[in-house]
């Protein structure tokens, strides 16, 4: 009897045992954030690898149209971390509750404004001589009908643009507009500029339309950023860690593979992401277009006087030309950092 007993008891034990390793090594899941773009293919494909699996994370990717709708969503989704450019990462409401974890990529070679190739913008390049170019003139320009994302990176190129030409917002006629619809709007005749950013600018080249500005030729740097939810980070410091691993695993890969390679992932990934066709020459084309960095080039970027924190006062300077603030709230964007690099520090 009480052989019988301990039997059982040694029984359950044992199963005990046997469970207690698939528990632990349950994943935990993660929410997050993207876009249909360069810096989601990294996730994606790290996904599509099992990298998050091994990192002890379950990843979910919810799609949006832009960044500012990623942080603007933030209240509604909880998501933990995402990606978007430096512009929402900063300027919407909700960015006081974010952390800025890393570097995604530097997409400044792939915003940029599109015309037809008849527009009267192209007659005149180099107007200003410090931005040869640049396409567009004051008279050129001015009181045409631009399609752009407002508080984007997308509308941090379209100011910088008009700047060059000694032109103010209030010179042109601004329909506010995301970018896949404006590209949909812009094909059927609306408007007389686009402001885009890659993919979409491939098919725009696609469709015969002309760039007249980017990001690196107007002299901005635009960079997107991995961001994490301040409350979740804080939290579970060590998922954000695990996150950012994956990540580094993906944009390694990125680094190593050909852009060639990579090319029959990316398409598929960009059609899974939007419902839209890529070729396998516009993907290897945005793959090499994008730069991306390594950890130790992301801990240096991300050091108080490093790149990033130019870029980010650049955008704060942007921001507060085009926002009504109280001299209070411009003394808080000038003063704050959201550069949080402790969690690609613990990685090392």
């Amino acid at each position: 009897m009480i052989f019988g007993k301990m039997k059982s008891l040694l029984a359950v034990l044992a199963l005990a045992l046997l469970l207690a390793p698939a528990a632990q090594a349950a994943p935990a899941k993660l929410s997050s954030a993207w876009m249909g773009e360069h810096e989601t293919f990294v996730a994606w494909y790290a996904k599509q690898q099992g990298w998050d699996k091994e990192a002890g994370l379950d990843l979910t990717m919810m799609p949006f149209d832009s960044g500012k709708n990623i942080v603007e969503s933030l209240a509604a989704y909880d998501w933990a971390v995402a990606g978007c450019g430096a512009v929402p990462a900063l300027t919407t409401p909700l960015s006081d509750y974010l952390y800025i974890i890393a570097v995604a990529n530097d997409e400044s070679a792939n915003n940029a404004i599109y015309v037809r190739k008849d527009s009267p913008i192209l007659g005149a390049k180099g107007t200003n001589p410090s931005y040869p170019n640049v396409y567009g003139s004051a008279v050129t320009v001015q009181k045409a009908d631009i399609l752009y994302p407002k508080s984007t990176s997308a509308h941090y190129l379209l100011a910088t643009w008009l700047r060059i030409l000694g032109l103010s917002e209030k010179d042109v006629k601004l329909q506010e507009m995301e970018p896949t619809p404006a590209l949909s709007a812009f094909t059927g005749g609306v408007g007389d500029a686009v402001a885009l950013w890659a993919p979409l600018t491939y098919e725009a080249e696609a469709k015969g339309f002309k760039s007249v500005a980017n990001s690196k030729d107007c002299g901005i740097t635009q960079l997107v950023l991995l961001v994490a939810n301040r409350r979740f980070a804080d939290q579970h410091p060590e998922q954000v860690q695990a996150f950012l691993k994956m990540y580094m695993r993906g944009i390694e890969a990125l680094r190593a593979k050909p852009a060639k390679e990579l090319a029959v992932d990316y398409v598929r990934f960009y059609k899974e992401w939007t419902g839209r066709e890529l070729t396998p020459e516009m993907a290897v084309a945005d793959i090499q277009s994008h730069p991306v960095f390594t950890l130790d080039e992301q801990l240096a970027m991300l050091a108080p006087g490093g790149s990033v924190q130019k870029a980010l006062n650049e955008i704060v300077d942007f921001s507060i030309s085009h926002g009504s603030f109280t001299p209070e709230q411009i003394d808080k964007m000038k003063g704050k950092t959201q550069v949080a690099a402790r969690f690609l520090e613990a990685i090392k």
